[in-house]
């Protein structure tokens, strides 16, 4: 893999087609030829305009010659994720140029060994509506952790939450029983890293840059990068160049138009 190809990975978009389309302009502008998007995407909400910004996204990714490839997050539709056939390189096709990273699941990404557990506890559920804006599923489940573990060595693992250990102010004041089932996702996670051993980490939810460093017992560590939300030019997006960890990892700087700015083609 050459040095100047990088791998962009990026935070939650929650359906903001405008966004989307400058991010992945930006990441084309670097010469990535692969994104990853590490949930919160907006993937497949119901409604009036269903699927309509899958479709047009897909056609500025083929036209940039870009490939994204998504592992899920709490406002993902899980129904339709856990349908899709997965191809014999571990990944799922939802359009042209935008392809699924299952939850436990492994692939090839430019050169390295990419795990997803995607998913995330959404702590106002109880105010929205399962099957619309929520799905009971969202969660990633031991069995999948278990599954991922089996698997072996991980260059990455992308997952949606942060895993325990990692210093994250949230927005909400929660009661002690929901702040203990959000908890259980965030535990999990952190199971995970510590069986593996995997040194480096992307995720989101949380709206907020940070890096962060996990020790392991015998002095291995994960290094975390928790990525904004959309609208954060340089907190959204970072570029990682393939090669043997530690992976050189930079900020993504995603320049193109402000909110309600509303670019050709993607009305």
């Amino acid at each position: 893999m050459e040095e100047s190809t990088p791998l962009a990975i990026f935070g939650d978009w929650h359906g903001d087609a405008v966004w989307a389309l400058t991010a992945i302009r930006s990441a084309a502008r670097e010469g990535a030829r692969t994104a990853i998007h590490v949930g919160d995407f907006g993937f497949d909400w119901p409604g009036a305009k269903r699927g309509r910004y899958e479709t047009k996204l897909s056609k500025y990714l083929v036209n940039m010659g870009l490939t994204l490839i998504i592992s899920g997050g709490n406002h993902d539709n899980w129904d339709t994720i856990a349908r899709l056939a997965v191809d014999t390189d571990g990944l799922a096709t939802v359009r042209p140029n935008i392809r699924i990273l299952p939850r436990g699941g492994r692939a090839q990404i430019e050169g390295l060994t990419i795990g997803g557990l995607g998913g995330a506890c959404s702590v106002d559920y109880q105010h929205r509506t399962e099957g619309r804006d929520w799905w009971k599923n969202e969660e990633p489940t031991p069995e999948e952790a278990a599954a991922l573990v089996a698997g072996g060595p991980l260059d990455v693992l992308i997952t949606h939450d942060a895993p325990a250990g990692v210093p994250i102010k949230g927005d909400f004041q929660l009661s002690d029983q929901l702040a203990e089932k959000a908890n259980k996702t965030r535990d999990l996670l952190r199971e995970v890293v510590d069986s593996l051993n995997v040194p480096h980490l992307f995720c989101g939810h949380w709206h907020q840059r940070r890096t962060h460093e996990l020790r392991h017992p015998g002095g291995s560590s994960t290094r975390v990068d928790v990525l904004d939300m959309e609208y954060s030019r340089h907190g959204n997006g970072v570029l990682v160049w393939p090669g043997v960890p530690p992976l050189r990892i930079e900020p993504l700087e995603i320049r193109g138009p402000r909110p309600n700015d509303s670019p050709t083609g993607m009305n």
